[in-house]
């Protein structure tokens, strides 16, 4: 899919500036944009002691992964961009994000890639009860 972003010349009037129907349909034949690609079909599966999300990936080198943890939000993405020869080149990107649970440790999350498949382990934090102090009146 290709966002094109346009801009009026006059909203009142009925012909404005947007891309044609036959230039997008000529550009995709002749190769004269770039194709973007989004790719990353996620698996997630819950189990008793951890969470393992695992992400299809195929072709992606391990160093082309960008996976961070922000203010308890695990990111993984991945962008790249071959060039085949002047007129040809093509992009894939990837960008998703989960919330993680209160307690998480980034330490108890791992990540491994195996046969184009990007596997993420994040072990459950122990629940952790709410302590309750009593004030006494005096």
């Amino acid at each position: 899919m290709t966002l094109v972003r346009t801009k009026l010349t006059n909203p009142n009037s009925f012909f404005w500036t947007s891309p044609s129907i036959f230039d997008s349909m000529f550009d995709e034949m002749l190769n004269t944009r770039p194709t973007v690609r989004q790719d990353g079909t996620v698996k997630i599966k819950s189990l008793e002691d951890r969470t393992d999300i695992s992400i299809a990936a195929p072709g992606v080198k391990k160093d082309e992964f960008d996976i961070s943890v922000k203010e308890g939000v695990l990111t993984v993405s991945y962008a790249q961009s071959t060039e085949e020869n002047q007129r040809t080149f093509s992009q894939s990107a990837f960008a998703r994000s989960w919330s993680l649970p209160e307690g998480t440790k980034t330490k108890d999350i791992t990540a491994k890639y195996n046969a184009g498949i990007l596997t993420l382990s994040v072990k459950k934090p122990k629940k952790v009860e709410p302590k309750i102090h009593s004030i006494k009146v005096a």
